[in-house]
């Protein structure tokens, strides 16, 4: 029997404050994602 994964869902404070650290913080999207415990794709999007 397969589990369903739930949508996790990220506040638009949350959403600023990452977008930012990726602009400001010379990392790469992969580091800020692995910083935040999140996949890199949901940054780029």
């Amino acid at each position: 029997m397969e589990k369903s994964k739930k949508r996790r869902y990220f506040p638009d404070e949350f959403k600023r404050q990452a977008a930012e650290r990726v602009e400001t913080s010379g990392l790469t999207i992969m580091d800020v994602a692995a910083e935040l415990g999140v996949h890199e794709t949901q940054l780029r999007r």
